[in-house]
């Protein structure tokens, strides 16, 4: 019998160990491999216009079905930019196992150029450029790739451009679905850092699944740190968003998120996202924003602040939209908007904010006259010294909205002014019990040491 069991369990161990390795990416295992400066001519002195030997490269490498690129450390350059006859992006299509490595290279894209208004679309009023960056990495219908260990530049602080010229395609890292049959999956984005594009540092746009970013950064692009606007199981993990709309003297795009998960091509088109253990802050719009079309957006242990580290309105802050989402085991320095006036859902999926701990010098959370269905369980608020004395702390007004078992700190700062006033609201929720509030009171006068009020109703 212990023989049998131990078989057993050996045999257990076995299973599961082959249906993991089932489940991981292939990557380009005994594939041909190539090298960016031996085989194509590159040169890594930060000067030498690269756009061939890269385009080349991707050429191979897509005729191959697949391979190995390696980048030998150095700093590339790409002086080439679209809108020059001939230039277009740098495409690795079709690969199936494909493996990068930028061994700690930095890559910079020419954006020593100005985004003139060239160009109009029928019945829209925009104005449109045809100059763009070039991208150094678009995936197009490939599988099992890996990309990792490198820093790509899209010199947006050199760029220029003419008032009312809206952005183009100008990214760092696309991976893009561009047909319908087109359908790239496993993807593992490791170690990479995009900073300073004109639209998105990262963009994500499949048919397929399974895409991972792992220690990735992205900050000062103009649009979006990172822009997910198709595809399913797309992990985000130990990654940090910031400072997207900082660009300098070119200004920024909106909606200028730090992570912009929306769903641009209909119903079932994007779901499960995952973002955790990351870091977003300082951008010029939402630091994360989750469109309604989008479904099952689970936001769990990340560090998001707003442009003021918890001043600004939650606008600024994280919007989360999507159905069947949640953010929890997360610190804020910024409000949570729940719901607003394009983004009404009033159907069955129930928004989870739980265990969250929350500083704001403003509202905190805002859920108001949409109805939209959420659960805010667990969390402390935390007002912060010298908040806006126009307004409540939380503001929550909805109808289908739990507020239960929440810690809330008023800082004393409040009423220091005026002691007998409504500091936060909580009206016709749906439940709100066994919340606990305190007053962090130690700066109060003692002959304005009275109470404060709550408005339940």
């Amino acid at each position: 019998m212990a023989n049998f069991k131990l078989l057993f369990g050996l045999s257990v161990s076995f299973i599961t160990i082959c249906l993991s390795c089932k489940q991981q990416p292939v990557f380009s295992q005994n594939a041909k491999v190539f090298n960016l400066v031996k085989d194509f001519g590159a040169k890594g002195d930060d000067k030498t216009d690269n756009y061939k030997a890269f385009k080349n490269a991707a050429l191979a490498i897509t005729k191959a079905g697949g391979g190995k690129l390696v980048i030998p450390k150095g700093k590339y350059y790409i002086a080439a930019y679209k809108g020059q006859e001939g230039i277009g992006d740098i495409i690795f299509r079709d690969c199936k196992g494909l493996t990068i490595e930028g061994n700690n290279s930095a890559i910079r894209v020419n954006g020593n150029f100005s985004r003139n208004a060239d160009y109009k679309l029928p019945n829209l009023p925009y104005q449109y450029a045809y100059n763009n960056t070039v991208c150094p990495f678009k995936l197009v219908n490939c599988s099992n790739v890996l990309l990792k260990d490198i820093t790509v530049y899209g010199e947006v602080d050199k760029m220029r451009k003419q008032p009312g010229v809206v952005e183009g395609e100008s990214y760092g890292i696309y991976i893009a679905d561009d047909e319908p049959k087109d359908r790239s999956s496993r993807i593992v984005l490791q170690n990479i850092t995009a900073h300073r594009f004109a639209a998105d540092g990262f963009l994500i746009k499949i048919n397929g699944d399974d895409v991972l970013m792992n220690r990735c950064k992205s900050y000062n692009n103009a649009r979006q740190g990172l822009s997910i606007v198709k595809g399913s199981n797309i992990r985000v993990l130990n990654s940090s968003f910031d400072s997207t709309g900082k660009t300098g003297g070119y200004g920024w795009h909106a909606p200028g998120a730090g992570i912009d998960v929306e769903n641009e091509f209909g119903p079932g088109k994007l779901n499960n996202v995952l973002i955790r253990n990351c870091q977003i802050r300082g951008n010029n719009g939402f630091q994360i924003v989750t469109t309604l079309p989008s479904d099952k957006v689970v936001i769990d242990s990340c560090f998001i602040s707003d442009l003021t580290a918890g001043y600004s309105s939650a606008l600024n802050g994280l919007g989360m939209y999507s159905i069947n989402s949640s953010i929890s085991n997360s610190i804020l320095f910024a409000g949570i908007q729940v719901d607003i006036a394009d983004q009404i859902y009033r159907g069955p999926s129930v928004q989870e904010i739980n265990n969250n701990i929350i500083y704001s010098g403003e509202r905190g959370i805002v859920t108001a006259s949409f109805s939209r269905p959420v659960n805010i369980t667990e969390n402390i608020f935390i007002m912060l010294p010298k908040p806006d004395l126009t307004t409540y702390f939380p503001y929550v007004q909805n109808g289908n909205a739990t507020f239960n078992r929440n810690i809330i700190v008023v800082h004393a700062d409040r009423v220091k002014k005026v002691s007998n006033q409504v500091t936060a609201l909580v009206q016709s929720a749906k439940e709100s019990i066994e919340n606990f509030w305190l007053m962090n009171g130690y700066e109060i006068p003692a002959e304005k040491e009275k109470p404060i009020f709550i408005y339940l109703l």
